[in-house]
């Protein structure tokens, strides 16, 4: 029995490979094309996926191989016009983190989504993942009353990425002209998982950033947001990509931790006052594929395209998470607390 659906890969890093990887182990698609203008990443692909068609010119692609999904996972300043060019040719949307790089872009998508009634999904794996997804899913449930104070952090010794003597150099994070944003790139795990967890707007973004570690990276790299929500609770945000050490090769730390009337949440345990602590119960099965929650996110987007579920991550709420970002970069610019637009 063939296959569903005809999945495209859009840039065939680490990502792109995963997600693929996970979409034809559920047994519903296959990857039929992959797109990447490095050579040598299409290589890789070739050996993962030997059936697929592959090109460096991804419109072609996209027409010669017709598909129906596509998985964006490119760097991160052209995730908007590659998910917008699959969008006008009738497939559904996959977009690694983040959804784009700017809050003009991120209104196309959204536009795009409500016009065409496609699936457009913002993968945001760390949501995915334990103890993350627990934590967040025992907060909201009341388990550690009213929350009013949230933080998070993604710390990661990124010189394995960024310098060319690194023997995980992607040349495009260090691009003169579009470097990866780790706020945006990075930063969007914790971020990410805190709005889904406060399920309020953000009203109020501050925030501070410097550049001193990362001499082969050509933009800040370390931030520092503070946030205000609707709600009243506040929020507090650490990204640093130039971190020395063997603990910070695999990125991540403490990602989130909630603070509430009657609890808190801090690293997969449940605290109360009075009472022992106690850690979240992992789930049966592990979302955890190449270090990121694929195993459940590629398996929610599928659902989502069916119609099994409801999106998880529509584009208005990948749209939210860049418009922070964006409020954080013009406050850092001004000197002034700035209100994001909210999606």
């Amino acid at each position: 029995m063939s296959k569903p659906y005809k999945g495209l890969i859009c840039g065939t890093g680490s990502a792109g490979l995963y997600v693929g990887q996970v979409a034809e182990a559920d047994g519903r698609a296959t990857v039929a094309g992959m797109s990447d203008p490095v050579s040598n990443q299409l290589d890789k692909g070739k050996e993962r996926f030997p059936e697929a068609a592959i090109g460096t010119d991804y419109c072609e692609l996209l027409d010669r191989v017709e598909p129906n999904l596509v998985f964006v996972a490119g760097p991160d300043h052209l995730h908007a016009e590659q998910a917008l060019s699959a969008l006008d040719r009738g497939c559904h949307v996959l977009i690694e983190k983040p959804l784009a790089t700017t809050v003009e872009d991120a209104h196309r998508l959204v536009d795009a989504q409500q016009r065409t009634g496609l699936q457009v999904m913002a993968d945001h794996t760390a949501r995915y993942l334990y103890p993350y997804h627990e934590m967040v899913l025992a907060a909201r449930a009341g388990e550690i009353g009213q929350v009013f104070f949230t933080q998070g952090d993604y710390l990661h010794d990124m010189w394995a990425h960024y310098s060319p003597q690194g023997d995980r150099h992607t040349p495009w994070r260090i691009d003169s002209d579009n470097p990866q944003n780790i706020l945006l790139g990075g930063g969007c795990h914790a971020l990410d998982t805190m709005l889904w967890a406060i399920n309020s707007p953000v009203e109020e973004v501050y925030g501070y950033s410097n550049k001193m570690t990362a001499p082969d990276f050509p933009a800040d790299d370390c931030y520092i947001l503070v946030l205000r929500f609707t709600n009243g609770v506040l929020g507090k945000i650490f990204v640093a990509s130039g971190c020395s050490g063997d603990d910070w090769e695999k990125g991540g730390c403490g990602h989130i931790a909630l603070y509430g009337t009657e609890g808190t949440l801090y690293q997969g345990m449940l605290s109360r006052r009075g009472e022992e602590s106690q850690r979240l119960e992992e789930p049966a099965s592990d979302a955890a594929v190449g270090g990121h929650g694929w195993g459940r996110s590629v398996v929610d987007f599928l659902d989502a395209v069916e119609g099994k579920i409801d999106n998880p991550i529509p584009a208005r709420v990948g749209a939210n998470v860049v418009s922070v970002c964006a409020a954080a970069f013009e406050a850092n610019r001004t000197g002034k607390p700035q209100q994001p637009h909210w999606f």
